[in-house]
């Protein structure tokens, strides 16, 4: 639910909001949700609804949006916020902070003015709106609606750095292509297009980081032309050339597969023809192989930007290319030389921009280099389930400890946790432990009913919305976790081992 204006009368307080889901996917609004004064935590009940029917699962369109006009009971004139809460249950849905006044600017603020058109994107009903390379699932983000085509928002913000807009309905279908621009006082005006458009947005502006933004992209594209490689991709795929004959025909199958399990079975077959070097027909290899040859020449041309004159553009390029790089040194070692880019964070911009935020995230990035078979574990305080802040380092010190990384919505990360509930108990007397963190959004609910169903029997602490940068610190990046096997000294003896490796390892050093 997103509500986009507030109208105070004598008889009511009218909300006038969004219901959206993915199309044919059901909203449900309870006849039991309220307002709560922010200050005065006096509550306004729901009197009734129009357009949109209470206690009632409700379909949404394709479009995935259905209009609801709330009408509640009105508000004391002193009220300047209300949060609208849909019951007392847990789970239910909540909207803190709708402020009633207009909002003072604050100190160091400024207005960054997005807007935009959508084009050839009916099913297009919303933008996300976050810091580049924050997660939706535990970073709260600003939901942008579009309406006949348009949209606009005002982002204040206190600092220059880089955000991302994302269309929601291809979030939810776990694949999208961002447009990215650098906050700062100004309008930018955005022309989105589908996610197969070459170019897929468009940004004018005469905001001096974001004009140099584009006249940086212009000179790329000039000299190594990615957009126009992706239209030879695209048109070879359709002519179904870009893939070899045996690829197109496992695609085909598992297109046509009418379950989960059969798809599952085809899966190894891709696997097969991938290490085979099969996956590409002769034109497509030419064309990867052209490919790496212009990323390569961009990602170079960027070290050469960010190594002249330091500036807050070249900033954001680094932030942006050494976050990449260091997921790259994890998953992918010896791809790419994390040094290079350390080099010119240390001499080039960690003093000149020392109280920019990034130097902070960069350092610590940096640091999870560390966090590695051989390493040390990081000590940190989180809280526990009552509030109560809990240093890791007095929970396992002097014991060998599994720190169990972890979030209520990662179903593998929870099937391990769960797998080392025996380990736990066969080896808990003999100087064994583990310490869950969870990574949440916004509450502990799901947090506590995932503890409820999977039964973890030892302490669990809990990073809610990135506050503490537990993940970024050891290096976890965007995943729902990790875990990380300590000795007694905090030696890290193992990074996310299996349930078979935990067992071998304590059966020879606790045995």
């Amino acid at each position: 639910m997103e509500v986009y204006r507030v109208e105070l009368t004598d008889t009511a307080t009218i909300l006038y909001a969004e219901m959206y889901n993915r199309p044919n996917y059901w909203v449900r609004l309870s006849s039991g949700a309220y307002l709560e004064g922010i200050t005065s935590g006096k509550k306004y009940k729901l009197l009734k609804s129009s357009d949109f029917e209470l206690d009632k699962e409700v379909y949404m369109p394709e479009s995935g949006n259905s209009p609801a006009t709330l009408f509640f009971e009105p508000v004391d004139e002193n009220e300047e916020a209300i949060s609208f809460i849909e019951g007392s249950e847990k789970g239910d849905f909540h909207i803190e902070g709708i402020h009633l006044k207009k909002q003072p600017a604050q100190p160091g603020t400024f207005e960054c003015v997005l807007e935009g058109e959508v084009i050839d994107r009916p099913e297009s009903s919303r933008l996300t709106l976050i810091r580049a390379g924050k997660d939706m699932r535990t970073t709260p983000f600003i939901s942008i609606p579009v309406r006949d085509g348009k949209f606009s928002y005002t982002l204040t913000a206190d600092e220059n750095e880089t955000y991302e807009l994302v269309f929601w309905e291809e979030h939810l279908n776990g694949a999208w292509r961002p447009t990215y621009f650098i906050s700062e006082k100004g309008t930018l005006h955005f022309t989105l297009y589908p996610m197969e458009h070459r170019p897929h947005s468009i940004l004018q502006t005469e905001s001096a980081l974001n004009k140099e933004e584009i006249r940086m992209q212009e000179e790329m594209e000039k000299l190594y032309p990615v957009n126009q490689l992706e239209k030879d991709r695209d048109a070879l795929d359709q002519e179904e050339r870009y893939y070899s004959k045996e690829m197109y025909d496992l695609k085909k199958r598992i297109s046509a597969a009418k379950t989960d399990e059969e798809r599952r079975t085809l899966y190894p077959e891709y696997d097969r023809l991938n290490k085979a070097g099969k996956e590409f027909s002769e034109e497509g290899i030419a064309l990867n192989k052209k490919y790496k040859e212009y990323f390569e020449g961009i990602r170079q041309w960027k070290l050469d930007y960010m190594q002249k004159e330091p500036t807050l553009n070249g900033l954001c390029i680094l932030k942006q290319m050494l976050d990449r790089a260091i997921m790259m040194a994890r998953y992918s070692p010896g791809e790419e030389d994390v040094s290079v880019y350390q080099d010119i964070f240390e001499n080039k911009y960690k003093e000149k921009f020392s109280s920019h935020p990034y130097i902070t995230d960069m350092e610590r990035i940096i640091a999870s280099l560390n966090v590695k078979v051989g390493g040390s574990y990081i000590d940190f305080s989180a809280p526990d389930l009552e509030g109560n802040m809990v240093k890791l380092s007095d929970q396992i010190k002097g014991k060998v400890a599994l720190i169990d990384l972890w979030a209520s919505w990662c179903g593998p990360c929870r099937r391990l946790s769960s797998s080392m509930i025996p380990i736990y108990e066969a080896f808990k007397d003999k100087g064994f432990t583990v310490v869950g963190i969870a990574r949440e959004n916004n509450n502990t609910d799901a947090m506590k009913k995932a503890i409820e169903q999977d039964k973890y029997p030892w302490l669990n602490l809990v990073e809610l919305n990135d506050k503490g940068n537990i993940w970024e610190m050891y290096g976890a990046g965007n995943s729902g976790g990790c875990t990380y096997l300590v000795d007694k000294d905090g030696k890290i003896l193992a990074i996310h081992p299996s349930a078979e490796e935990v067992t071998k390892i304590l059966t020879e050093m606790l045995p």
